[in-house]
């Protein structure tokens, strides 16, 4: 019989939870509806089934969805976290806030060189692990960068030219970060440019918004799923520039037409933010024609 189990859910996203179970694989355990029924009734046409094997696998990953990357925080918000209710782990410089509790991921707090972060971890995750983690993010926050362009510039069109702009960081190899497109309104242009690098370095060169209201992917995704709208891409929402050294998030939002743009450098952060997509409502310009035809 648990091999027949089955459950419902929308198969644009997964939040944790589910819509229903099928414990003979056909039929709804609460009103006895079948798939088919289930999606005129909640007038959804994309729910599907699927296994307990699978939605074990969604579960863990939904898991490590919850694991928000550090954040510096002040020094007042990292002692209100630790004086509100009893820390549930503590050590002189970190502590896990025992009163945040999402789905068994906790609030992890620590001070390094007289500042304070914060993340989202379990609190079972070994020490060795978390102290291996904090370094990675000071060194990432520390490192030093050098921002660069193209002393000739291209002109593509009569009127148009391409200027591109590069940075490395701590001497290494130079990566692209965009195009300064110079046209008739140059002072635009070169005002979006700053945008783009003030974006960059604050940052820490990991990412840059280089469209959209949203400053970093997970407000954007923190808007979309506490409003349960939807995001949409053209093609993929990832799009490779030549030589693979960035990804590109960019779509928009299905219910209010806002666009948005992130280029990615980090790979850490880019496993992340394709775990929290899951948690979201996502679908393609293409699969909405599909639906409508």
């Amino acid at each position: 019989m648990k091999d027949r189990l089955r459950y419902v859910i929308d198969s644009r996203y997964y939040n944790g939870t589910c819509l229903t179970c099928m414990t003979d694989g056909v039929r709804s355990d609460h009103g006895g509806e079948t798939l088919e029924e289930l999606r005129t009734q909640e007038n959804n046409p994309y729910l599907t089934v699927v296994t307990s094997k699978r939605i074990d696998k969604m579960n863990r990953l939904y898991l490590q969805s919850l694991c928000a990357p550090f954040k510096e925080i002040t020094e007042g918000e990292y002692y209100d976290l630790l004086h509100v209710g009893r820390p549930l782990r503590m050590k002189q410089d970190s502590f896990f806030a025992g009163d945040y509790n999402y789905n068994s991921v906790y609030i992890f707090c620590f001070t390094r060189e007289s500042r304070y972060f914060k993340g989202m971890r379990p609190a079972y995750t070994p020490q060795i692990q978390l102290d291996n983690e904090i370094d990675m993010y000071m060194t990432i926050i520390n490192r030093k960068a050098v921002i660069s362009k193209e002393e000739t510039s291209k002109t593509v069109t009569t009127g148009t030219r391409f200027i591109p702009y590069y940075f490395s960081v701590d001497g290494k190899q130079p990566v692209f970060i965009c195009n300064l497109v110079i046209q008739s309104d140059s002072r635009q242009a070169r005002t979006d440019m700053a945008n783009t690098l003030k974006s960059l370095r604050r940052n820490h060169y990991q990412f840059y918004k280089g469209k959209g209201h949203y400053a970093t992917p997970d407000e954007l995704i923190d808007h979309v799923s506490g409003k349960k709208l939807t995001l949409v891409s053209d093609g993929h929402f990832f799009q490779y520039p030549p030589g693979r050294e960035s990804a590109t998030f960019i779509g928009h939002i299905k219910e209010t037409s806002e666009e948005f743009l992130f280029r990615i450098y980090d790979r850490e952060y880019f496993l992340y933010l394709l775990k929290r997509l899951r948690t979201v409502k996502k679908e393609s310009a293409q699969e909405q024609i599909n639906i409508k035809s």
